[in-house]
Parts: structure tokens; sequence; C-alpha cells
């Protein structure tokens, strides 16, 4: 955001400044922030003292597109203002969603899931990669397998302070939850590091009562862990799968010895299996 505040504010009708669907990283992901309720302080605060921090748009024809500050915007409307403040960006459309994600990466409201959901969004979109792709990037530098070209991690520090080491193994296991569980982690009933445990088991009845019960019994990481363990023990697997595993895991342990150009090829291949299994785990 270095730079913005060299950019002069003036003041704008609200008729003219268009949100155009879908852009609003945050609403993407969820549009709780936007609920009512949620808005009520904000117009409140805007009725008693104006909009205090001016939403940054880019020219649009006669009017403007909103790039950051759409929360102030619906406040704004409700708050029954017909101008805001404004601050005009000369940017391409990447740029504009990089802001967006900016702004919204600074928020310090901003709950961990809705955070990791729109910064791998914002990486799918800038390395021109699918989600699954970017997991398999990060993992790869994280193992030192391949270099990081894309400078990823400077850009992630940049945002959230955070590297690739983080995103590749913390950050992306978020991504794994259902639905139901990144609900229960962003509500606050579950912190994150608990709810990951679940995703060791598949999706389905078993798992949601896990989930269930660790928000009941508020269940620590550790304990959560044990119930999903026994749960594999209980359920498990044809003894076909299981004897593969057995050879495969024995085989794997044979890399090892392997040096030079064998050796690289053979982290590659690990760090893609690694990626696969994360991905099938999380269906």
């Amino acid at each position: 955001m270095a730079g913005l505040e060299d950019t002069p504010v003036t003041e704008a009708p609200l008729a003219k400044i268009i949100v155009a669907d879908g852009f609003n990283p945050r609403r993407l992901i969820t549009s709780d922030a936007f609920a009512a309720d949620a808005l009520s302080g904000l117009v409140q605060s805007i009725r008693e003292f104006g909009v205090l921090q001016p939403l940054l748009v880019r020219s649009q024809g006669d009017g403007y597109h909103l790039i950051a500050g759409e929360r102030r915007y619906v406040a704004a409307q409700e708050a029954g203002l017909t101008e805001v403040p404004i601050r005009v960006l000369d940017v391409d459309d990447d740029q504009a969603y990089a802001i967006a994600v900016i702004e919204n990466a600074q928020r310090k409201d901003l709950d961990l899931v809705t955070e990791t959901l729109v910064g791998f969004d914002l990486l799918s979109k800038r390395l021109n990669m699918s989600v699954p792709e970017v997991v398999t990037y990060l993992h790869k530098v994280r193992n030192n397998t391949a270099p990081d070209d894309l400078n990823v991690e400077p850009l992630l520090r940049s945002l959230y302070g955070t590297g690739i080491t983080t995103w590749a193994s913390r950050r992306a296991k978020i991504l794994q939850l259902t639905p139901e569980e990144q609900t229960a982690v962003r509500q606050g009933q579950i912190d994150a590091t608990v709810c990951v445990e679940l995703i060791r088991l598949p999706a389905g009845a078993r798992r949601e009562a896990l989930l269930q019960q660790a928000i009941t019994e508020s269940l620590s990481a550790a304990q959560l862990r044990v119930l999903v363990h026994a749960s594999q023990q209980s359920g498990g697997s044809s003894p076909e799968l299981k004897a593969r595993v057995g050879d495969l895991r024995k085989r794997l342990l044979k890399l090892s010895s392997l040096t030079g150009d064998e050796a690289q090829r053979a982290e590659e291949l690990i760090a893609e299996i690694d990626s696969r299994i994360d991905q099938l785990l999380s269906r």
C-alpha cells in the first residue's frame, strides 16, 4: 500500500461508484462481514463521523470501479450518505486485485480461514496456476527441490509476514477443511490448529461427529488426534491397500541411498506424492 497516501483525496457521489460482482476477495469466501448485524456498528459510526478512511477506486467511464472499501461503501449507503471520500488509482486489473487483497490482509479482524483462502486465490491469479498447482509449487520450494523463480516468498512476507514454509504446511491444511469446519474456525468455535487434525479422515459422518465433539468438549489438538487415530484404526482399510502402503513405505526408504541426479529426481517425486496425498485426503 506504499505510495497511496500521496494520492489526493476527493469526494465522489456514491451513485458513481460501481461494485463489480466477484471482485472483492473477501466476498469470494464469505459474506458474513456484510450482514446487517456485522455492519451496524460501522453504519452508526459513519452517521456520527462520516467515512474517515477514503475508498480506493479507479476510473471507469464517467464513474469509478471500487477496489477496496466495500464495507464502508455499503455502510455509507445505509447511513444515508450521498458522497464519500475516494482515492483514484491508476492501476490495471491485476494491480487492482492485489491492492484489494492487501487491504484485506491488513485488517486486524480478518479470520485465519478467510485470510488463507483469499491468499491462495491471489497466488492462483498471480501465478496463473490452479490452487492445487500453487500448493505443489510451495511444497517443492519448501523441500528445496525447486527454486522460488516466481518470487512467492517475498510476496507472502510483504502481505502476511509469513513465508512459503508456513503456507506450504499450516496454511495449505486450511484448504483441506470441509466448509463446515472452515465455518467453525471462522466463527471461533474451534481453533484452526485443532481442527486440522480432522483432515486425516475422509469427509463424512464420523468426521462431522468428531468436529461437534471437539467443539462441545473444547478438545485440544492432542486429544482430537487420539480420537482421529482411533477412528482410523476402527474404520480400517482393505487388506490389499494396507499391503500396498506397506510395500511403498519400504521402497521409499530405499530412496535415501540415492545420490546426484537420481537423488534430485527422488526429492521431486516425494514432493509430488506428498502433494497428491494431501489433495486425496482433503476430498
